[in-house]
């Protein structure tokens, strides 16, 4: 069948809608649903309504979802597409999102899917890099390009994706659950080795530390050009660990500026205080960087605690329940910096905590294995599933012979 080279605005009612700029401040309990990034998993789903949030205001039907509009992330995760389900009619969205509402004639699911292949992808990421993340708008997305059959030739492979997608992600959803039994196990570890000393033995954070640096409460400007000096955001501290892969660049004054507060420097511990709430590493190299948004910096006094027992009391269950007590109450979970200078930590006399942290370390290292390997499999599967869409979306085999059955060769669960 004949298939047309077009553009994504011209499969769309619109050139795209922005959605609603609101505060968290402003968020309720009641209302209409407000889909924000952070609600739309890596796998295009929508997460548990429990941890969603709410407006209660007016909500203009341009702002109002249907069945089969699209949602496009335009910052953090970028790239990232949801097909609005029946369940999710009514709901409204955030101004980090753009919908896009297909023609009739167009089948919202092809279009979903092609938005989710390698081809649309690498244009949003490729653009992105040649001017700044915050540029990536409406109009962008409006005008990338992509190859579509007829009407229904889109449904029918539109129904082949759907079938072959739900294996792969079925068996993702597996080596998910295997993740987090990993990660129970880790945290189960450090919570073994706390086990033994009472609650009331607990200090506060700031007793035991030099440094508690809070970031500047805006964003910075990013640099359009590759520099040597990054912005750690929430998005790069998780597990244990401050990961800078897709740190972002800034020009060497914002650098100078931003850490006019204090400097994060090898062994600091991060800690993020919303978006979301409860993460935490410890900066390991000596890269010239400084805390984005939402991070809190806590710098061990080793004269009182060795730093790394210091991110084992962040990694622990006990932290955890003090960050559910402070939340409570709130419509979305969020620290004070106030409240980060109260955190209670475990501190040990000084001679016991370097066994302390051997042994914690050791059966962290033992389930960070496991972690790691659950992880690589993920990343396998992603990889393939995009692989599949792609070929199906661009025409490269013809949907109603194929099969897409080898998807999960040499992934073992």
């Amino acid at each position: 069948m004949t298939w047309k080279e077009t553009r994504l605005k011209h499969l769309c009612v619109d050139s795209g809608q922005y959605g609603l700029n609101v505060a968290a401040e402003s968020y309720s309990a009641t209302g209409t649903r407000l889909i924000r990034t952070s609600d739309i998993a890596a796998d295009g789903t929508l997460r548990d309504p429990e941890s969603g949030v709410h407006v209660d205001m007016a909500i203009e039907a341009r702002h109002q979802l249907l069945p089969g509009d699209i949602l496009l992330s335009r910052s953090g995760t970028l790239g990232r597409s949801f097909l609005v389900p029946e369940q999710a009619q009514g709901h409204t969205f955030a101004g980090f999102l753009i919908r896009f509402r297909p023609k009739p004639e167009v089948e919202a699911r092809f279009l979903n899917y092609t938005t989710q292949s390698a081809r649309f992808q690498g244009t949003v990421h490729s653009e992105a890099v040649a001017s700044t993340i915050q540029n990536f708008n409406a109009d962008r997305y409006a005008n990338i390009s992509m190859r579509v059959p007829p009407p229904e030739q889109q449904r029918r492979i539109a129904d082949f994706l759907d079938a072959e997608t739900a294996r792969i992600d079925a068996v993702s959803q597996r080596f998910r659950r295997l993740t987090d039994l990993a990660q129970e196990r880790v945290r189960a570890v450090v919570d073994d080795a706390f086990a033994e000393y009472q609650v009331d033995s607990r200090v506060p954070v700031s007793a035991v530390c030099r440094a508690i640096v809070d970031c500047v409460n805006k964003t910075a400007p990013v640099s359009a050009e590759t520099t040597p000096y990054k912005m750690i955001r929430t998005s790069n501290i998780r597990n244990g660990e401050v990961d800078l892969t897709d740190a972002f660049c800034v020009e060497k004054d914002v650098f100078i500026e931003w850490n006019r507060r204090g400097a994060p420097r090898p062994g600091d511990v991060l800690f993020t205080r919303e978006a979301p709430l409860g993460q935490v590493g410890m900066l390991r190299g000596d890269e010239n960087v400084f805390l984005g948004q939402r991070i809190m910096l806590y710098r061990a006094n080793e004269s009182r605690i060795r730093k790394e027992l210091l991110l084992f009391n962040f990694l622990s269950s006990h932290m955890n329940r003090q960050l559910r007590l402070l939340g409570a109450g709130s419509l979305h979970e969020h620290m004070r910096v106030g409240d980060g200078l109260k955190l209670q930590v475990f501190c040990p006399p000084l001679e016991q905590q370097d066994a302390l942290v051997t042994q914690i370390q050791g059966g962290r290292d033992d389930g960070l294995q496991l972690v790691n390997l659950a992880k690589r499999q993920l990343a396998l599967l992603s990889e393939r599933r995009q692989a599949l869409i792609t070929a199906a979306v661009t025409g490269q085999f013809d949907v109603t012979t194929a099969s897409g059955r080898n998807v999960t060769e040499g992934v073992t669960v």
